[in-house]
């Protein structure tokens, strides 16, 4: 017998007396009157954005069964779906028009966070066409010519009370000529805009939660039509008759002659494949590593799960429960004649401590009287059955296991924890604890006196210590060599590596270490004694020791016999970092070590991730990527031994093999946690520990929890988050990353230009060949590079042999990103003269496109100012905002004014950086007989400028925005910005790779407060670029910049070499 079961369901559509809706990532369809759900689709991609078409016979959507979200359709009564657009982008289908599919896109646009709109024909899918609304989201038609547009509309429920410079605005043109004015004006996140008969209907969460209301075409009679106090409305369609919706993860109808909502009863039922047990790759989700006194065993955690075994042979075994808890920081305990292991479990949502006995695996011992906030890391002691740890408070905690006792060692008001450990004898803690904002020494806390004595004068930071395994050092990594490199390209100096190790010896008659001296004849018998640890305290900061040793990038530092080991990371470039942020990508470090006793530093292994050495001094435990490796501290492995034990799992090679390990997955029990410790990283890490108060947080996660036993899959999971997660109304709540339903990635191979099809001809035309940086090897135009004499208004005739005659060119180019494909093109004047060229295909064209608007821009501005205004835009305030800023202003200071626009602005953190460049002030020249003056301040502007900023300036765009008028560096112009100025630091992922970030660094300013969060900053002078503007082509927020530093400038010219009189 089937047992029924409520889906997590969105994205409905109606027709007449049928709703389609998606869950389960496939179309479902249902009697508008409730009854048996009926499955219409087993696509492999997730669905979405459903709409009926004008007629019901068509369903269009958004699918992704080739990787990315294009434009499909299919019957309503069922049948196989077939695929309208190739563009490769972000699309979003949103409604039909006289035939026609009407969705926005961010294809061929400079920025992928901007859409524009589009329709295609369904009956010719050549017929694509852009609509000339400019930046725009949704669009609903009314009579006649009559359209509203939805502009920065997007779904409230993803930050609730959204008031930042991109809430949803709604614009009406009743005559169709352009003319487009704000529909109704009130203090709300509009989005869903439905226009039916007189009135236009939408979302709207001006009071409170966000219900459906309506008013006339004038934008007067604000009616309310829903009544929901709970669950956000999202996701509005009509037929015309009826509005179908989803609030909560069910669907309801809203009857318009009657103005009544009812919830939609469906009986659904599915054989949940998603929910289905699975086994995943344990290298994938490898989280963490602890290894055994002796280094014969290991504990090692994946996926939230932790397993202890013997490092080449014997079974693997489970601790703790097997699904539904997350444990983490799983760690051996140093006992003599104890196997014992300790973890961080979030059993009943509530992290604390375990204890587990390895011998029979069961758990012995739960404390869970403290709370310990989040957890970072755990370090346990060499000789008692005590443990460190350290959280997200700063605090640095001694935890007693056998009575339970807890001591607070320590806490730091300006920064983490960086680095502690025990002495050999297990009395001392040594730890480095920020002092103030900038600088962090190493502590010692004595266990027997609980007192904590500061024993090193940092210049910066010291961090990292540990102790010398004889006790007779400690050891520590110290920022403090001043030894600036020269910038190539500015006037400029960095200190880019700037550490060292060091040392302090412990008591006052220890002599260095590096120090050649003459050994006293020992016995050949000697007893191995008891190490006793003591301190001399007095002075002992000026007992420091450099190891001789060249300053570098310095990460990591431990201590073996007779040899100190070392990670020292590369100086090199950080734009790949930026651009695979989401990846499990690890550093390359080299491994050194320096070996005492020949007074040499010498390379152990290169291209490692991360080293961990044994409690008794004799292993080294190397991460190398995701795989580790156990050798012996005594020698590095010979390149003989390197080639011999290629892919080899043995005691001599060292590698571990993590495929020995059995990682179940229990989807709905994984999902339960996963939901819980997202909740739970709010509460450790957001900024306002008030608000969470006010908007009764816990609370929050006792209305979202049980709509997990709704959810089917990984994307439901994804949408529940972001919407719990919205309950914050604050800025920066992402969700992001996570294990999906395998797809196919098939990603499309670009050309670097406009291709229109030309219906006279029955042909593509190359109507525009786009830039870029031709110099690029990453970003080559394909059609641009030697030997290919392509030029715009020639027709494409084929690609690789096929004939495109009733294809789509990139519908050809499927899965050929990045690889060559050959050509065949002719010209306008000649069709039969065809002509032949192997191009390599882009694998993203948004790079070109970007780099020709700022060309494009500036040469605008050149000509407009003759020559004497520059241009920069700054598209982020990460590395790529920082590289393109200097990119431009380094050129285009020597102008006599400067136009800075940071439209679009993604933010990041550099955007201090980049002001401190605009702030410098013009005093004066340095002038030379042989070359032109320079100003100095070197790379200062010499006259006014002026910055144009937008809605989609957010994050550091707002801070650069704001900060630009607080310092009063020139008029800022444009629209008011994003509004979010809470910053994240994403360090806690969820057991699938899944990232969740939590608001936890709010910006204060001395003019507005907090004002600037769910506001935005407002431009000195406001001007918007409107939809006619768009179809006119014209940049007026450029223009009025112009005019504004032209003005300026002739107001307060700046003094010209020319006018200075030599003496």
């Amino acid at each position: 017998m089937s047992e029924e079961f409520n889906g997590y369901y969105r994205f409905p559509t109606i027709y007449n007396d049928q709703i389609a809706f998606v869950a389960e990532d496939d179309i479902w369809v249902v009697p508008s009157s409730g009854g048996i759900a009926r499955r219409l689709t087993t696509n492999v991609g997730e669905i979405s954005d459903l709409t009926f078409s004008e007629d019901g016979k068509w369903i269009a959507f958004t699918g992704r069964d080739e990787g990315v979200p294009d434009v499909y359709i299919i019957p309503s009564i069922g049948g196989v779906p077939i695929r309208l657009t190739y563009l490769g982008a972000n699309s979003k289908v949103l409604c039909w028009h006289n035939g026609k599919i009407i969705f926005s896109s961010n294809y061929v646009q400079p920025f992928k966070r901007i859409t524009s709109l589009w329709e295609v024909d369904v009956e010719d899918k050549r017929k694509l066409k852009q609509l000339d609304f400019g930046i725009c989201t949704e669009i609903s038609f009314g009579k006649e010519k009559g359209v509203v547009l939805g502009r920065k509309t997007g779904d409230p429920a993803r930050w609730k009370k959204y008031r930042g410079g991109t809430a949803g605005e709604l614009l009406i043109d009743l005559e169709g000529n352009y003319n487009f004015r704000k529909l109704i004006d009130l203090k709300s996140n509009f989005a869903n805009p439905i226009w039916i008969q007189d009135r236009i209907y939408f979302i709207s969460d001006h009071d409170d939660v966000a219900n459906i209301y309506s008013c006339t075409v004038e934008g007067k009679d604000l009616k309310k039509h829903t009544y929901h106090n709970d669950f956000y409305v999202r996701n509005p369609k009509s037929d015309g008759k009826n509005i179908v919706y989803h609030a909560g993860s069910d669907i309801y109808i809203l009857n318009l002659s009657n103005n009544v909502s009812e919830k939609v009863n469906i009986k659904y039922y599915s054989t949940l494949p998603q929910r289905n047990r699975k086994f995943v790759d344990p290298t994938q989700y490898f989280e963490g590593f602890s290894i055994s006194k002796d280094a014969e065993n290991l504990i090692t955690t994946h996926r939230g799960k932790s397993f202890y075994y013997n490092n080449w042979y014997g079974p693997v075994k489970q601790l703790g429960k097997e699904n539904g808890v997350r444990y983490r920081l799983t760690t051996y305990l140093n006992l003599k004649d104890e196997e014992k292991a300790v973890t961080i479990s979030d059993e009943n949502n509530y992290e604390h401590i375990e204890v587990y006995d390895l011998k029979t695996g069961n758990l012995i011992d739960k404390i869970e009287e403290y709370d310990l906030g989040r957890v970072m890391n755990i370090v346990a002691s060499p000789k008692d059955e005590e443990i460190l740890l350290t959280n997200q408070r700063n605090e640095l905690i001694l935890i007693d296991l056998r009575n339970h006792k807890k001591i607070d060692v320590d806490k730091s008001t300006f920064g983490p924890i960086n680095g502690y450990s025990f002495s050999p004898d297990g009395r001392w803690i040594a730890y480095s604890k920020f002092i103030n904002n900038k600088q962090a020494a190493i502590m010692i806390f004595d266990k027997e006196k609980e007192e904590v004595h500061q024993v090193t004068k940092p210049i910066l930071f010291d961090v990292d210590p540990v102790f010398d395994p004889e006790g007779k050092y400690l050891y520590f990594l110290s920022y403090r060599i001043f030894n600036p490199i020269e910038d190539r390209f500015q006037m400029n100096l960095a200190f880019v590596k700037g550490t060292k190790p060091y040392l302090i010896t412990l008591k006052k008659d220890i002599c260095s270490p590096f120090q050649e001296i003459i050994k006293e004849e020992e016995e050949k018998e000697k007893k191995e004694e008891e190490i006793k640890v003591d301190i001399d305290f007095d002075n002992i900061a000026d007992r420091i020791i450099p190891f001789p040793v060249s300053e570098e990038r310095y990460v990591n530092i431990q201590a073996a016999k007779e040899k100190v080991f070392y990670a020292i990371s590369p100086v090199s470039g950080v734009l790949e970092d930026e651009e695979d942020m989401l990846s499990e990508k690890h550093e390359k470090l080299t491994l050194k070590y320096y070996d005492l006793t020949e007074k040499e530093e010498k390379t152990y292994l290169e291209g490692i991730s991360d080293f961990q050495i044994s409690e008794d001094k004799e292993k080294i435990a190397i991460l190398i990527d995701d795989e580790l490796r156990i050798l012996k501290t005594t020698n590095p492995p010979s390149p003989e031994q390197e080639k011999e034990c290629e892919n080899k799992y043995t005691r001599k090679c060292g590698w571990i093999d993590f495929h020995r390990i059995n990682v179940e997955v229990q989807p709905l029990l994984e999902w339960r946690q996963m939901l819980c410790e997202a909740w739970r990283l709010q509460k450790f890490y957001f900024w306002n520990k008030d608000k969470l108060d006010e908007i009764e947080w816990d609370k929050i996660l006792e209305k979202y929890y049980p709509l997990v036993e709704r959810i089917a899959t990984r994307t439901e999971f994804s949408d529940l988050i972001w919407e719990m997660q919205g309950e914050l109304k604050s800025s920066h709540a992402y969700e992001m990353g996570g294990e999906y339903k395998p797809k196919p990635v098939y990603k499309i191979g670009y050309l670097g230009a406009d291709l229109i099809f030309d219906e006279d001809r029955n042909l593509y035309k190359i109507s525009h060949i786009i830039k870029g940086d031709i110099w690029d090897e990453k970003n080559k135009p394909p059609l641009l590079g030697p030997g290919v004499e392509v030029k715009e208004g020639d027709y494409l005739l084929a690609i690789n042999g096929i004939e495109i005659k009733d294809k789509i060119p990139n519908e050809i180019l499927v899965n050929c990103s990045g690889k060559d494909v050959e050509i065949v093109v002719s010209s306008s004047d000649n069709i039969e003269h065809k002509r032949k060229y192997v191009v390599k295909t882009l694998k993203d064209e948004t790079p070109l496109r970007y780099r020709e608007w700022v060309e494009k821009n500036k040469k605008y501005v050149h000509e407009k100012t003759d020559s004497r205004i520059g241009y920069i835009h700054i598209p982020d305030m990460g590395y790529t905002g920082y590289v393109e800023f200097h990119r431009n202003f380094l050129s285009e200071v020597r102008y006599d004014g400067l136009i800075i626009d940071v439209r679009v602005n993604s933010g990041g953190f550099v955007s201090s950086m980049i002001l401190d460049k605009l702030n410098r002030k013009f005093i004066g020249y340095d002038l030379s007989p042989y070359r032109e003056a320079q100003a100095y301040q070197y790379d200062s502007v010499r006259g006014p400028m002026v910055a144009i900023t937008n809605e989609f300036a957010g994050s550091d765009g707002d801070i650069f925005s704001h900060s630009f008028k607080l310092m009063k560096l020139g008029k800022l112009i444009g629209k008011r910005t994003w509004g979010g100025v809470i910053g994240i630091w994403p360090r806690n992922p969820l057991v699938d790779h899944t990232i969740t970030t939590q608001p936890e660094m709010a910006f204060w300013f001395k003019d507005v407060g907090w004002d600037v969060e769910n506001y935005g900053t407002d431009p000195d002078i406001e001007i918007d670029i409107t939809p006619k503007d768009y179809k006119e082509n014209k940049d007026t927020q450029l223009d009025m910049a112009i005019e504004i530093v032209l003005k300026e400038l002739k107001e307060n010219p700046p003094i010209a070499p020319n006018d200075i009189k030599k003496p």
